[in-house]
């Protein structure tokens, strides 16, 4: 495991650790939506069990779809911008931990450290998007 892999892992749990004292816990059968691209910005969803299907889908085509499994933040940069970039469906049976995007906000205003973390997560989530614009990986929607 590399070095930013396993930095990225720790910030996540510790970060995902102190959403999860604020989150109320809720269950969610397949094909349930949590947000769509656009939607105003409710929360954050921590994955508990399941998995969870984010999606960005766009008029040239859908990129890659990415898994989110147990012990990841689902709409964090949300939380903070206001809107969902990215779309999620609950794609195998979930128990999801829920923090309102305020509590969010007073979280990390009320904790550097936490503001940290958040910012290290985010900036491996941008540059995992980065690197799959560069490569060009999508699929052509008219296919």
């Amino acid at each position: 495991m590399s070095g930013i892999l396993k930095l990225m892992t720790s910030d996540l749990a510790e970060l995902e650790t102190e959403l999860d004292r604020l989150a109320s816990s809720i269950s969610l059968p397949v094909g349930a939506v949590l947000f769509r691209c656009g939607d105003p910005a409710s929360g954050v969803f921590l994955v508990r069990k399941g998995t969870v299907r984010m999606t960005l889908d766009s008029a040239e085509g859908i990129f890659p779809e990415r898994l989110i499994g147990p012990g990841e933040i689902v709409g964090l940069p949300a939380a903070l911008t206001g809107h969902y970039s990215l779309s999620a469906r609950v794609a195998e049976e979930a128990e999801l931990g829920y923090v309102p995007a305020p509590l969010v906000n007073s979280l990390l205003e009320c904790s550097p450290r936490l503001s940290l973390l958040a910012t290290r997560v985010m900036s491996v989530e941008i540059a995992r998007m980065r690197s799959a614009l560069r490569d060009g990986i999508h699929v052509d929607v008219h296919e």
